[in-house]
């Protein structure tokens, strides 16, 4: 699994190509006609929930036609239901190799094509995944529903602290599909394991995320209509750079040099 990535299509022209199209988005940035994408080094030193917000937002501006092209993809592979978690573990694939290309200059550049490689690279074990997800809900949710509906009222107190788990596990979900693209060789016990450390670590961090993503969703829920078209991978690429952020700030990302 660890050579998924080694195997990508390599942009024959980069060396050339990449350069001068380098060149000229740096020509652009001067100008102010593309707004440059900030550097990460200042994660090191603290995380913001806002910066990895507005970051993804940035991101998904500059790479609107390759993401709204794979929301589309998205939602047509979901259609059958079965194949739902594939299709979101195949987009987060492409979100995780749009902030490679983007952040760390990956010649791999990201294309359309990258969906349906990692519908077929990630498409069980997404499954699997989505599944327990769904499993701990389920167990979570009844617990709730019993302790709340308890004629006791000393087991109604037990409602609160079964609540701050929901809200934890719900937390551990922004992390769990990014996970799995970046450490496909790990387990998926060891995947969860790893997001629950991430929440219980940035508690603030993980919660103002949740903040962010449950608006964003309600707007375009109001909204309806073409914004629905976008709404999912770009909840996608908030994710995927959500744990970016963190891993830069752990210093186990190193930034690319000029």
């Amino acid at each position: 699994m660890r050579q998924t990535v080694r195997n990508q299509p390599v942009n024959p022209y980069y060396n050339s190509a990449f350069i001068t199209g380098k060149r000229i988005l740096e020509r652009r940035h001067l100008a102010g006609k593309i707004p440059a994408l900030p550097a990460e080094d200042h994660l090191r030193k603290s995380v913001s929930a806002s910066t990895s917000f507005f970051l993804a937002l940035r991101l998904f501006y500059r790479r609107l036609g390759i993401m709204l092209t794979a929301n589309v993809l998205w939602i047509v592979s979901s259609l059958p239901l079965v194949t739902l978690p594939a299709a979101t573990g195949a987009l987060f694939y492409l979100a995780h190799r749009l902030v490679l290309e983007e952040r760390q200059r990956d010649p791999h550049y990201a294309r359309t094509g990258d969906f349906w490689i990692g519908f077929r690279l990630y498409g069980w074990r997404s499954t699997w995944l989505f599944l327990l997800q769904l499993a701990a809900f389920a167990i979570i949710a009844a617990v709730l529903r019993f302790y709340w509906t308890s004629p006791l009222e000393l087991l109604r107190w037990l409602a609160g602290p079964v609540f701050l788990i929901l809200i934890v596990w719900l937390g551990v979900q922004i992390y769990l599909f990014p996970l799995l693209i970046v450490f496909p060789e790990q387990s998926t016990p060891a995947i969860i394991r790893r997001a629950f450390i991430y929440v219980i670590t940035y508690p603030l961090y993980t919660l103002l995320l949740l903040v962010w993503m449950v608006l964003l969703t309600v707007i375009c829920l109001v909204l309806a209509g073409p914004v629905l078209l976008v709404l999912f991978a770009l909840l996608a690429l908030i994710q995927t750079v959500a744990l970016r952020v963190l891993r830069v700030a752990h210093g186990e990302i190193e930034q690319p040099k000029s």
